[in-house]
């Protein structure tokens, strides 16, 4: 395919993309890859998926969803580091960003699902210019972020932008969030910071961290990075 066809088909196609916690029945890349996924029982996780692409196709009309377990190849070490350092632009670029709280049943709730607290979704909140919230059970609770950085301002332009400024406000937001693997402290700010760094599992948490650090500072960074 030419490439100018291939740039066109990039800026008119409109996809959805799913934020969510992992369980242990996802759908896998494999799953689909193989043609599996018909065959296997109706988990939760399978549920999730096709409850996310029925929401994307019957409310915003949208044909195309982009959800994170299904879609990366996580046996190719060259695409995990890749989708890794392009995920942030992927939610950045989505029509609407569906967030699955799946410990939220009522409003009540919202504030202490799981989700909030996890380092991966905060860029997963950040990144794109429209997200909508659905409880477990895929009922609308939140339309609109009520935060001035998470915003849409006109023209559909975020007030938040990704750059090497406000570091020590930025890694205030990430400080009470967890992650399954300690490299992913770094790994998961760096479209917040919009930095890359190759990804290396097994270096091990510091030495992720400072990498990070290091590329934040190469980049321009603010001197807030020292008082944080």
């Amino acid at each position: 395919m030419p490439d100018g066809v291939v740039k066109i088909a990039r800026e008119v196609v409109r996809y959805t993309i799913l934020s969510h916690r992992w369980s242990d029945e996802e759908i896998s890349f494999t799953d689909v890859q193989t043609g599996i996924l018909h065959d296997k029982a109706l988990t939760s996780g399978r549920k999730k998926l096709e409850d996310f692409l029925d929401h994307s196709r019957n409310e915003y009309g949208i044909e195309l969803g982009w959800a994170d377990t299904c879609c990366i190849d996580k046996t190719s070490s060259s695409e995990l580091d890749e989708s890794i350092r392009s995920m942030f632009r992927w939610y950045e670029k989505s029509s609407v960003c569906l967030v699955h709280l799946g410990e939220t049943h009522t409003f009540e709730d919202l504030e202490h699902d799981v989700w909030f607290t996890r380092g991966w979704t905060l860029q997963e909140l950040l990144a794109p210019k429209r997200i909508r919230f659905y409880n477990t059970d895929w009922v609308a609770q939140v339309t609109e972020i009520p935060l001035p950085n998470l915003k849409t301002r006109r023209f559909g332009i975020r007030a938040f932008r990704p750059g090497a400024w406000d570091v020590d406000r930025r890694m205030a937001w990430a400080a009470n969030r967890h992650v399954t693997r300690g490299e992913d402290v770094a790994y998961s700010l760096m479209g917040v910071f919009d930095v890359s760094i190759i990804t290396a599992y097994g270096e091990g948490q510091d030495r992720a961290f400072c990498r990070l650090i290091e590329a934040i500072m190469m980049a321009g960074g603010s001197p807030s990075i020292l008082n944080w």
